[in-house]
Protein backbone atom coordinates (compact mmCIF):
# COMPACT_ATOMS: atom_id res chain seq x y z
CA UNK A 1 0.00 0.00 0.00
CA UNK A 2 2.46 2.45 0.67
CA UNK A 3 4.77 1.93 -2.94
CA UNK A 4 1.18 2.25 -4.43
CA UNK A 5 0.55 5.68 -2.19
CA UNK A 6 3.85 6.66 -3.06
CA UNK A 7 3.84 6.06 -6.53
CA UNK A 8 0.95 7.56 -7.02
CA UNK A 9 1.57 10.70 -5.18
CA UNK A 10 5.00 11.12 -7.20
CA UNK A 11 2.99 10.88 -10.64
CA UNK A 12 0.38 13.50 -9.34
CA UNK A 13 2.92 15.75 -8.90
CA UNK A 14 4.58 15.18 -12.08
CA UNK A 15 1.39 16.35 -13.77
CA UNK A 16 1.16 19.34 -11.62
CA UNK A 17 4.31 20.49 -12.71
CA UNK A 18 3.78 19.47 -15.87
CA UNK A 19 0.47 21.35 -16.01
CA UNK A 20 2.00 24.54 -14.73
CA UNK A 21 4.81 25.30 -16.90
CA UNK A 22 2.68 24.07 -20.16
CA UNK A 23 -0.13 26.51 -19.11
CA UNK A 24 2.18 29.47 -18.56
CA UNK A 25 3.75 28.50 -21.37
CA UNK A 26 0.89 28.44 -23.66
CA UNK A 27 -0.76 31.72 -22.24
CA UNK A 28 2.22 32.96 -23.28
CA UNK A 29 1.55 31.78 -26.86
CA UNK A 30 -1.44 32.60 -27.08
CA UNK A 31 -1.25 35.80 -26.38
CA UNK A 32 1.44 36.93 -28.30
CA UNK A 33 0.27 35.10 -30.99
CA UNK A 34 -3.54 35.79 -31.56
CA UNK A 35 -5.17 39.32 -31.26
CA UNK A 36 -6.44 40.24 -28.01
CA UNK A 37 -10.08 39.85 -28.68
CA UNK A 38 -9.72 36.34 -30.08
CA UNK A 39 -7.84 35.49 -26.72
CA UNK A 40 -10.51 36.69 -24.23
CA UNK A 41 -12.59 35.28 -26.02
CA UNK A 42 -10.62 32.00 -25.27
CA UNK A 43 -10.50 32.43 -22.06
CA UNK A 44 -14.41 33.18 -22.22
CA UNK A 45 -15.21 29.74 -23.17
CA UNK A 46 -13.20 27.88 -20.91
CA UNK A 47 -14.77 30.20 -18.26
CA UNK A 48 -18.49 30.04 -19.36
CA UNK A 49 -17.84 25.98 -20.18
CA UNK A 50 -15.99 25.44 -17.04
CA UNK A 51 -19.48 26.17 -14.98
CA UNK A 52 -20.30 22.62 -16.72
CA UNK A 53 -18.54 21.27 -13.83
CA UNK A 54 -20.98 22.07 -11.53
CA UNK A 55 -23.99 19.87 -13.24
CA UNK A 56 -21.43 16.98 -11.73
CA UNK A 57 -23.90 16.94 -8.66
CA UNK A 58 -21.19 14.98 -7.25
CA UNK A 59 -21.93 11.79 -9.12
CA UNK A 60 -17.55 11.99 -9.68
CA UNK A 61 -17.28 11.69 -6.57
CA UNK A 62 -20.22 8.80 -6.01
CA UNK A 63 -18.51 6.72 -9.20
CA UNK A 64 -14.76 7.23 -7.12
CA UNK A 65 -16.31 5.64 -3.72
CA UNK A 66 -18.66 2.83 -5.79
CA UNK A 67 -15.55 1.65 -7.91
CA UNK A 68 -13.74 1.48 -4.68
CA UNK A 69 -16.41 -0.32 -2.68
CA UNK A 70 -17.14 -2.92 -5.46
CA UNK A 71 -13.78 -3.58 -6.18
CA UNK A 72 -13.45 -4.11 -2.53
CA UNK A 73 -16.72 -6.51 -2.27
CA UNK A 74 -15.85 -8.24 -5.99
CA UNK A 75 -19.45 -6.95 -6.63
CA UNK A 76 -19.23 -5.52 -10.46
CA UNK A 77 -23.12 -6.34 -10.85
CA UNK A 78 -23.92 -3.34 -8.73
CA UNK A 79 -21.21 -1.68 -10.00
CA UNK A 80 -22.38 -1.68 -13.62
CA UNK A 81 -25.77 -0.43 -12.52
CA UNK A 82 -24.30 2.53 -10.57
CA UNK A 83 -21.93 3.34 -13.66
CA UNK A 84 -24.79 2.88 -16.17
CA UNK A 85 -27.03 4.80 -13.64
CA UNK A 86 -25.35 7.53 -13.32
CA UNK A 87 -23.89 7.63 -17.24
CA UNK A 88 -27.51 7.89 -18.56
CA UNK A 89 -28.44 10.72 -15.80
CA UNK A 90 -25.42 12.35 -17.02
CA UNK A 91 -26.64 12.72 -20.57
CA UNK A 92 -29.95 14.18 -19.42
CA UNK A 93 -27.63 17.09 -17.64
CA UNK A 94 -25.42 17.22 -20.71
CA UNK A 95 -28.72 18.38 -22.54
CA UNK A 96 -28.83 21.46 -20.73
CA UNK A 97 -25.35 22.31 -21.85
CA UNK A 98 -26.35 22.13 -25.10
CA UNK A 99 -29.77 24.01 -24.61
CA UNK A 100 -26.79 26.57 -22.83
CA UNK A 101 -25.05 26.83 -25.64
CA UNK A 102 -28.13 27.37 -28.31
CA UNK A 103 -29.33 29.73 -26.21
CA UNK A 104 -26.09 31.85 -25.47
CA UNK A 105 -24.60 31.15 -29.12
CA UNK A 106 -28.10 32.81 -30.82
CA UNK A 107 -27.48 35.87 -28.56
CA UNK A 108 -23.71 36.14 -28.51
CA UNK A 109 -23.62 40.07 -29.60
CA UNK A 110 -26.90 40.95 -26.78
CA UNK A 111 -24.64 39.35 -24.34
CA UNK A 112 -20.91 40.09 -25.13
CA UNK A 113 -19.22 43.28 -27.03
CA UNK A 114 -17.32 42.38 -30.21
CA UNK A 115 -15.11 45.17 -31.99
CA UNK A 116 -16.96 44.55 -35.44
CA UNK A 117 -19.88 43.19 -36.19
CA UNK A 118 -18.49 41.03 -39.06
CA UNK A 119 -16.73 38.90 -37.04
CA UNK A 120 -20.45 38.02 -34.86
CA UNK A 121 -20.69 34.31 -37.24
CA UNK A 122 -16.99 33.36 -36.77
CA UNK A 123 -17.61 34.04 -33.15
CA UNK A 124 -20.76 32.11 -32.87
CA UNK A 125 -19.15 28.98 -35.19
CA UNK A 126 -16.49 28.96 -32.44
CA UNK A 127 -18.44 28.83 -29.52
CA UNK A 128 -20.62 26.12 -31.09
CA UNK A 129 -18.22 23.92 -31.79
CA UNK A 130 -16.81 24.53 -28.02
CA UNK A 131 -20.47 23.93 -26.77
CA UNK A 132 -21.66 21.07 -28.70
CA UNK A 133 -17.92 19.67 -27.59
CA UNK A 134 -18.27 20.01 -24.24
CA UNK A 135 -22.03 18.76 -24.16
CA UNK A 136 -21.05 15.57 -26.26
CA UNK A 137 -17.99 14.97 -24.28
CA UNK A 138 -19.60 15.32 -20.35
CA UNK A 139 -21.35 11.93 -20.26
CA UNK A 140 -17.68 9.96 -20.63
CA UNK A 141 -15.63 12.27 -18.05
CA UNK A 142 -16.65 9.64 -15.17
CA UNK A 143 -13.92 7.27 -16.81
CA UNK A 144 -11.10 9.82 -15.01
CA UNK A 145 -12.81 8.91 -11.41
CA UNK A 146 -13.60 5.01 -12.00
CA UNK A 147 -9.45 4.79 -12.36
CA UNK A 148 -9.12 6.70 -9.41
CA UNK A 149 -11.47 4.61 -7.96
CA UNK A 150 -9.47 1.52 -8.79
CA UNK A 151 -6.11 3.12 -7.81
CA UNK A 152 -5.02 3.39 -10.87
CA UNK A 153 -3.44 6.81 -10.50
CA UNK A 154 -0.38 6.26 -12.44
CA UNK A 155 -2.23 4.98 -15.19
CA UNK A 156 -4.74 8.19 -15.44
CA UNK A 157 -1.92 10.19 -14.92
CA UNK A 158 0.50 8.93 -17.93
CA UNK A 159 -2.91 9.32 -19.95
CA UNK A 160 -3.41 12.90 -19.28
CA UNK A 161 0.64 13.45 -19.69
CA UNK A 162 0.57 11.85 -23.11
CA UNK A 163 -2.62 14.77 -23.34
CA UNK A 164 -1.65 17.35 -22.16
CA UNK A 165 1.65 17.66 -24.42
CA UNK A 166 -0.28 16.77 -27.60
CA UNK A 167 -3.05 19.62 -26.61
CA UNK A 168 0.20 22.09 -25.94
CA UNK A 169 1.54 20.94 -29.28
CA UNK A 170 -1.08 21.29 -31.47
CA UNK A 171 -2.55 24.84 -30.34
CA UNK A 172 1.15 25.77 -30.37
CA UNK A 173 1.19 24.60 -34.04
CA UNK A 174 -2.04 25.97 -34.69
CA UNK A 175 -1.14 29.56 -33.38
CA UNK A 176 2.13 29.25 -35.54
CA UNK A 177 0.43 28.53 -38.95
CA UNK A 178 -2.18 31.29 -38.26
CA UNK A 179 -4.84 28.90 -37.94
CA UNK A 180 -8.60 30.71 -36.18
CA UNK A 181 -9.87 29.67 -33.00
CA UNK A 182 -12.53 27.00 -35.12
CA UNK A 183 -9.40 24.89 -35.60
CA UNK A 184 -8.18 25.22 -32.16
CA UNK A 185 -11.53 24.70 -30.20
CA UNK A 186 -11.51 21.40 -32.77
CA UNK A 187 -8.33 20.92 -31.30
CA UNK A 188 -9.41 21.02 -27.69
CA UNK A 189 -12.53 18.72 -27.83
CA UNK A 190 -10.53 16.24 -29.51
CA UNK A 191 -7.89 16.07 -27.57
CA UNK A 192 -10.40 15.25 -24.55
CA UNK A 193 -12.65 13.05 -26.65
CA UNK A 194 -9.22 10.70 -27.20
CA UNK A 195 -8.54 10.92 -23.58
CA UNK A 196 -11.58 9.86 -22.27
CA UNK A 197 -11.27 6.87 -24.59
CA UNK A 198 -7.85 5.61 -23.57
CA UNK A 199 -8.98 5.89 -19.92
CA UNK A 200 -12.09 3.93 -20.83
CA UNK A 201 -9.72 1.29 -22.89
CA UNK A 202 -7.83 0.56 -19.18
CA UNK A 203 -11.31 0.72 -17.16
CA UNK A 204 -12.64 -1.99 -19.74
CA UNK A 205 -8.73 -4.03 -19.10
CA UNK A 206 -9.13 -3.70 -15.73
CA UNK A 207 -12.78 -4.14 -15.32
CA UNK A 208 -13.28 -7.72 -17.53
CA UNK A 209 -17.34 -7.60 -17.07
CA UNK A 210 -17.60 -3.75 -17.34
CA UNK A 211 -21.11 -2.92 -19.13
CA UNK A 212 -22.97 0.16 -19.60
CA UNK A 213 -26.38 -0.56 -20.56
CA UNK A 214 -30.01 0.97 -20.15
CA UNK A 215 -31.54 -2.11 -18.70
CA UNK A 216 -29.19 -1.57 -15.77
CA UNK A 217 -30.67 1.96 -15.25
CA UNK A 218 -32.69 2.38 -11.83
CA UNK A 219 -34.34 5.54 -11.15
CA UNK A 220 -34.89 4.15 -7.56
CA UNK A 221 -30.81 4.17 -8.14
CA UNK A 222 -30.70 7.59 -8.66
CA UNK A 223 -32.17 8.70 -5.61
CA UNK A 224 -29.73 6.58 -3.67
CA UNK A 225 -26.97 8.12 -5.21
CA UNK A 226 -28.06 11.86 -5.12
CA UNK A 227 -28.51 10.92 -1.09
CA UNK A 228 -24.75 10.58 -1.39
CA UNK A 229 -23.13 12.43 -4.65
CA UNK A 230 -25.36 16.11 -3.12
CA UNK A 231 -23.86 15.88 0.02
CA UNK A 232 -20.37 15.49 -1.63
CA UNK A 233 -20.93 17.94 -3.81
CA UNK A 234 -21.91 20.59 -1.41
CA UNK A 235 -18.48 19.71 0.65
CA UNK A 236 -16.09 19.38 -2.50
CA UNK A 237 -17.17 22.95 -3.90
CA UNK A 238 -17.70 24.48 -0.72
CA UNK A 239 -14.36 26.50 -0.78
CA UNK A 240 -15.40 27.61 -4.67
CA UNK A 241 -18.09 28.82 -3.25
CA UNK A 242 -16.78 30.28 -0.11
CA UNK A 243 -14.09 32.24 -3.15
CA UNK A 244 -16.83 32.82 -5.28
CA UNK A 245 -19.19 34.47 -2.81
CA UNK A 246 -15.52 36.62 -1.23
CA UNK A 247 -15.90 37.95 -5.02
CA UNK A 248 -19.19 39.23 -4.63
CA UNK A 249 -18.74 40.68 -0.96
CA UNK A 250 -15.94 42.93 -2.48
CA UNK A 251 -17.54 44.24 -5.66
CA UNK A 252 -20.74 44.92 -3.67
CA UNK A 253 -19.55 46.59 -0.63
CA UNK A 254 -16.10 48.09 -1.65
CA UNK A 255 -14.60 47.83 -5.33
CA UNK A 256 -14.82 46.04 -8.13
CA UNK A 257 -11.28 47.02 -9.01
CA UNK A 258 -10.02 45.06 -5.89
CA UNK A 259 -11.79 41.94 -6.79
CA UNK A 260 -8.71 41.48 -9.37
CA UNK A 261 -6.32 42.14 -6.61
CA UNK A 262 -7.87 39.52 -4.21
CA UNK A 263 -8.12 36.60 -7.23
CA UNK A 264 -4.76 36.93 -7.91
CA UNK A 265 -3.41 36.33 -4.12
CA UNK A 266 -5.74 34.22 -4.02
CA UNK A 267 -3.93 32.08 -6.83
CA UNK A 268 -0.87 31.27 -4.13
CA UNK A 269 -2.46 30.08 -1.71
CA UNK A 270 -4.74 27.45 -4.33
CA UNK A 271 -1.29 26.89 -5.62
CA UNK A 272 0.31 26.09 -1.87
CA UNK A 273 -2.65 23.90 -1.20
CA UNK A 274 -2.49 21.62 -4.89
CA UNK A 275 1.20 21.38 -4.19
CA UNK A 276 0.23 19.97 -0.16
CA UNK A 277 -2.65 17.89 -0.60
CA UNK A 278 -1.37 15.50 -3.86
CA UNK A 279 -1.56 12.11 -1.43
CA UNK A 280 -5.47 12.89 -1.19
CA UNK A 281 -5.77 11.94 -4.76
CA UNK A 282 -5.27 8.13 -3.41
CA UNK A 283 -6.68 8.60 -0.09
CA UNK A 284 -10.30 8.45 -1.10
CA UNK A 285 -10.22 5.50 -3.14
CA UNK A 286 -8.13 3.50 -0.19
CA UNK A 287 -10.37 4.91 2.40
CA UNK A 288 -13.60 3.60 0.31
CA UNK A 289 -12.11 0.56 -0.01
CA UNK A 290 -10.99 0.19 3.92
CA UNK A 291 -14.26 0.96 4.62
CA UNK A 292 -16.21 -1.17 2.38
CA UNK A 293 -14.14 -4.41 3.95
CA UNK A 294 -14.65 -3.18 7.70
CA UNK A 295 -10.61 -2.75 7.92
CA UNK A 296 -11.29 -0.42 10.68
CA UNK A 297 -7.45 -0.67 12.09
CA UNK A 298 -5.81 0.25 8.53
CA UNK A 299 -8.55 2.75 8.38
CA UNK A 300 -7.78 4.41 11.06
CA UNK A 301 -3.74 4.46 10.57
CA UNK A 302 -3.95 6.11 6.71
CA UNK A 303 -5.90 8.74 8.18
CA UNK A 304 -3.44 9.45 11.13
CA UNK A 305 -0.43 8.61 8.60
CA UNK A 306 -2.04 10.89 5.79
CA UNK A 307 -2.91 13.62 8.12
CA UNK A 308 0.86 13.59 9.54
CA UNK A 309 2.57 13.28 5.94
CA UNK A 310 0.33 16.53 4.76
CA UNK A 311 0.98 18.40 7.79
CA UNK A 312 4.61 18.16 7.34
CA UNK A 313 4.75 18.98 3.33
CA UNK A 314 2.38 21.65 3.81
CA UNK A 315 4.57 23.15 6.88
CA UNK A 316 7.61 22.75 4.70
CA UNK A 317 6.43 24.74 1.59
CA UNK A 318 4.27 27.46 3.87
CA UNK A 319 7.41 28.61 5.74
CA UNK A 320 9.34 29.90 2.59
CA UNK A 321 5.54 31.02 0.95
CA UNK A 322 4.65 32.77 3.59
CA UNK A 323 8.38 34.82 4.34
CA UNK A 324 8.66 35.50 0.73
CA UNK A 325 5.28 36.06 -0.59
CA UNK A 326 5.53 40.05 -1.02
CA UNK A 327 9.02 38.72 -2.96
CA UNK A 328 6.46 36.63 -4.56
CA UNK A 329 3.88 39.14 -5.70
CA UNK A 330 6.75 41.96 -6.49
CA UNK A 331 8.74 39.43 -8.78
CA UNK A 332 5.60 38.15 -10.69
CA UNK A 333 2.86 40.88 -10.85
CA UNK A 334 5.10 44.35 -9.83
CA UNK A 335 3.13 44.39 -6.94
CA UNK A 336 4.59 46.35 -4.12
CA UNK A 337 1.59 47.01 -1.67
CA UNK A 338 1.07 46.45 1.60
CA UNK A 339 -2.50 46.12 2.22
CA UNK A 340 -2.46 43.06 -0.39
CA UNK A 341 0.62 41.74 1.12
CA UNK A 342 -1.57 41.03 4.29
CA UNK A 343 -4.78 40.05 2.56
CA UNK A 344 -2.17 37.16 0.93
CA UNK A 345 -0.44 36.57 4.32
CA UNK A 346 -4.12 35.85 5.80
CA UNK A 347 -4.97 33.69 2.90
CA UNK A 348 -2.24 31.60 2.84
CA UNK A 349 -2.88 30.81 6.80
CA UNK A 350 -5.85 29.82 5.78
CA UNK A 351 -4.82 27.70 3.66
CA UNK A 352 -2.71 26.01 5.60
CA UNK A 353 -4.82 25.64 8.47
CA UNK A 354 -7.11 23.82 6.24
CA UNK A 355 -4.78 21.84 4.58
CA UNK A 356 -2.66 20.78 8.02
CA UNK A 357 -5.94 20.45 9.93
CA UNK A 358 -8.98 19.49 8.05
CA UNK A 359 -8.27 18.31 4.42
CA UNK A 360 -7.21 14.84 5.01
CA UNK A 361 -9.75 14.04 7.70
CA UNK A 362 -12.31 15.63 5.07
CA UNK A 363 -11.35 12.71 2.35
CA UNK A 364 -11.79 10.07 4.93
CA UNK A 365 -14.80 11.07 6.29
CA UNK A 366 -16.70 11.65 3.16
CA UNK A 367 -16.05 7.80 2.06
CA UNK A 368 -17.11 6.43 5.53
CA UNK A 369 -20.43 7.40 5.79
CA UNK A 370 -19.82 10.92 7.45
CA UNK A 371 -20.97 13.19 4.17
CA UNK A 372 -24.02 14.37 6.11
CA UNK A 373 -22.34 15.67 9.00
CA UNK A 374 -19.85 17.20 6.57
CA UNK A 375 -22.28 19.24 4.95
CA UNK A 376 -23.64 20.54 7.62
CA UNK A 377 -20.56 21.98 8.73
CA UNK A 378 -19.49 23.12 5.35
CA UNK A 379 -22.80 25.33 5.49
CA UNK A 380 -22.11 27.04 8.58
CA UNK A 381 -18.49 27.64 7.16
CA UNK A 382 -20.23 29.22 4.08
CA UNK A 383 -22.48 31.35 6.22
CA UNK A 384 -20.23 32.30 8.59
CA UNK A 385 -17.51 33.28 6.10
CA UNK A 386 -20.34 35.77 4.48
CA UNK A 387 -22.06 37.65 7.29
CA UNK A 388 -18.24 37.75 8.61
CA UNK A 389 -16.90 39.19 5.43
CA UNK A 390 -19.59 41.92 4.64
CA UNK A 391 -18.90 42.93 7.71
CA UNK A 392 -15.35 43.12 7.80
CA UNK A 393 -14.99 44.33 4.58
CA UNK A 394 -16.38 48.00 5.42
CA UNK A 395 -13.89 48.39 7.97
CA UNK A 396 -10.66 46.76 6.38
CA UNK A 397 -11.31 46.52 2.83
CA UNK A 398 -9.88 43.15 1.49
CA UNK A 399 -8.37 42.36 4.35
CA UNK A 400 -11.61 41.89 6.35
CA UNK A 401 -12.48 39.59 3.54
CA UNK A 402 -9.49 37.38 3.77
CA UNK A 403 -10.12 37.85 7.92
CA UNK A 404 -13.79 36.77 7.36
CA UNK A 405 -12.23 33.14 5.37
CA UNK A 406 -9.66 32.51 8.65
CA UNK A 407 -11.68 32.49 11.51
CA UNK A 408 -14.50 29.96 10.73
CA UNK A 409 -11.52 27.98 9.27
CA UNK A 410 -9.78 27.66 12.43
CA UNK A 411 -12.85 27.52 14.24
CA UNK A 412 -14.00 24.62 12.71
CA UNK A 413 -10.48 23.06 12.69
CA UNK A 414 -10.91 23.32 16.34
CA UNK A 415 -14.03 22.47 17.13
CA UNK A 416 -15.33 20.17 14.59
CA UNK A 417 -12.43 18.56 12.23
CA UNK A 418 -9.61 17.46 14.74
CA UNK A 419 -11.74 16.09 17.93
CA UNK A 420 -14.27 14.44 15.23
CA UNK A 421 -10.63 12.80 13.27
CA UNK A 422 -9.59 11.79 16.56
CA UNK A 423 -12.39 10.40 17.89
CA UNK A 424 -12.45 8.35 14.67
CA UNK A 425 -9.26 7.06 14.79
CA UNK A 426 -9.63 6.09 18.55
CA UNK A 427 -6.97 8.09 19.38
CA UNK A 428 -6.61 11.41 21.81
CA UNK A 429 -6.27 14.54 21.26
CA UNK A 430 -3.22 14.77 23.69
CA UNK A 431 -1.65 11.86 21.14
CA UNK A 432 -2.41 13.85 18.28
CA UNK A 433 -1.30 16.66 18.98
CA UNK A 434 2.37 15.20 20.90
CA UNK A 435 2.80 13.12 17.69
CA UNK A 436 1.86 15.19 14.67
CA UNK A 437 1.07 18.94 15.79
CA UNK A 438 3.96 20.01 18.23
CA UNK A 439 7.00 17.80 16.56
CA UNK A 440 6.17 19.36 12.82
CA UNK A 441 5.92 23.18 14.71
CA UNK A 442 9.29 22.45 16.90
CA UNK A 443 11.26 21.89 13.63
CA UNK A 444 8.99 24.99 11.61
CA UNK A 445 9.68 27.46 14.38
CA UNK A 446 13.52 26.99 14.27
CA UNK A 447 13.61 26.76 10.62
CA UNK A 448 11.06 29.94 10.47
CA UNK A 449 13.34 31.52 12.73
CA UNK A 450 16.48 30.68 10.52
CA UNK A 451 14.69 32.01 7.32
CA UNK A 452 13.97 35.31 8.91
CA UNK A 453 16.78 36.04 10.54
CA UNK A 454 18.30 35.31 6.58
CA UNK A 455 15.75 37.57 4.96
CA UNK A 456 16.97 40.45 7.84
CA UNK A 457 19.97 40.37 6.77
CA UNK A 458 19.84 39.80 3.10
CA UNK A 459 19.53 42.22 0.10
CA UNK A 460 16.78 40.00 -1.99
CA UNK A 461 16.77 41.58 -4.96
CA UNK A 462 15.93 38.09 -7.64
CA UNK A 463 13.90 35.13 -8.36
CA UNK A 464 16.46 33.03 -8.07
CA UNK A 465 17.36 33.66 -4.73
CA UNK A 466 13.82 33.23 -3.58
CA UNK A 467 14.01 29.67 -4.74
CA UNK A 468 17.53 28.99 -3.61
CA UNK A 469 16.74 30.21 -0.10
CA UNK A 470 13.79 27.97 -0.31
CA UNK A 471 15.13 25.04 -0.91
CA UNK A 472 17.36 25.88 1.54
CA UNK A 473 14.98 25.64 4.19
CA UNK A 474 13.04 22.63 2.95
CA UNK A 475 16.78 20.53 3.00
CA UNK A 476 17.09 22.27 6.71
CA UNK A 477 13.17 21.61 7.80
CA UNK A 478 13.62 17.56 6.31
CA UNK A 479 17.19 17.12 7.68
CA UNK A 480 16.10 17.94 11.49
CA UNK A 481 12.85 16.44 11.32
CA UNK A 482 13.81 13.17 10.07
CA UNK A 483 16.68 13.10 12.67
CA UNK A 484 14.68 14.77 15.79
CA UNK A 485 11.53 13.62 15.02
CA UNK A 486 11.13 10.33 13.71
CA UNK A 487 11.82 6.70 15.58
CA UNK A 488 13.97 4.06 14.26
CA UNK A 489 11.57 2.29 12.52
CA UNK A 490 10.29 5.90 10.73
CA UNK A 491 14.14 6.32 9.61
CA UNK A 492 14.00 2.44 8.14
CA UNK A 493 10.77 2.99 6.51
CA UNK A 494 11.83 6.48 5.17
CA UNK A 495 15.47 4.64 4.29
CA UNK A 496 13.79 1.81 2.39
CA UNK A 497 11.73 3.87 0.08
CA UNK A 498 14.07 6.53 -0.59
CA UNK A 499 16.44 3.66 -2.15
CA UNK A 500 13.87 1.80 -3.84
CA UNK A 501 13.21 4.91 -5.64
CA UNK A 502 16.90 5.29 -6.54
CA UNK A 503 16.66 1.41 -7.61
CA UNK A 504 13.70 2.33 -9.99
CA UNK A 505 15.47 5.72 -11.17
Amino acid sequence: MKDKILNSTISNYILLILKIILSLMLVRIMFLGISNEEYGFWALLWSVFGYSLLLDFGFGTAVQKATSTSKAKNDWKGFNETISTIFFSYILLSSVILIVTVLLAQNLDKIFVFSSSDSIEYYKTVFYIFGVGTSLLFPFGFFKEILRGLEKITIRNNIDIVFLILNFALLTLCIYYDYSLIYMALVAILVQLFTNIFMAYYVIKNIPNFKISYKFFKKQRVYELMSFSIFAYIVMFSNVIIFRTDQLVISMFSTVALVGIYQIVSRISELFRQFSTQIHDILGPISASLFATNNEDKLYNTLFNTNKIVGLISTILFIPSFLFIDKLLYFWLDINNQEVTYTAMILLVSMYVLVFFRSSSVQVLLMCNKHKQLTVVAILEAISNLLLSIYLVQHYSIIGVALGTLIPNVFFAIFYNIPVACSFSKISIFYYLKEVVFKILFIAIIVFGFLYMIILNTNIDSLFQVIVYSIVSIAIFSFLYYYLCLNKNDKEEVSKLFINRIKVI
